[in-house]
């Protein structure tokens, strides 16, 4: 399943969003994998927006943290817990049914970092 995800580039943020909220809520992200995947769609989705500028740091630490082989639960947790910190607060300037898809994904940011605590 990996690069199912992957966006044109006039793919919608909703449609970006929706694609991650998923694969959090089936499980899928678990997978190194399917989660390197999602990093590079939202790299490209974005980099050309600067209110998102804050994810990028916390998204680069993620990916790197995935491709070390042996990924430490506790750091991916932490990782996780910064990007909905982050969603959140960009769920606060976003326009139309954003703000809402915006809650949503923190939620399962939130919810698989919980997962991953456990697991500690």
């Amino acid at each position: 399943m990996a690069n199912q995800h992957s966006q044109s580039s006039g793919s919608s943020a909703s449609t970006l969003i929706d694609a991650t909220i998923e694969a959090f809520d089936q499980g899928q992200a678990a997978s190194p994998q399917e989660g390197l995947s999602l990093i590079t769609d939202w790299f490209s989705s974005l980099k050309s927006d600067h209110n998102a500028s804050k994810m990028i740091q916390p998204l680069h630490d993620l990916q790197a943290e995935l491709q070390s082989g042996s990924p430490s639960n506790q750091k991916m947790h932490d990782l996780l817990l910064t990007l909905a910190d982050q969603t959140d607060a960009l769920g606060t300037s976003a326009g139309g049914d954003l703000p809402s898809r915006l809650s949503t994904l923190s939620t399962s940011l939130r919810n698989f970092a919980g997962q991953l605590s456990t697991t500690v």
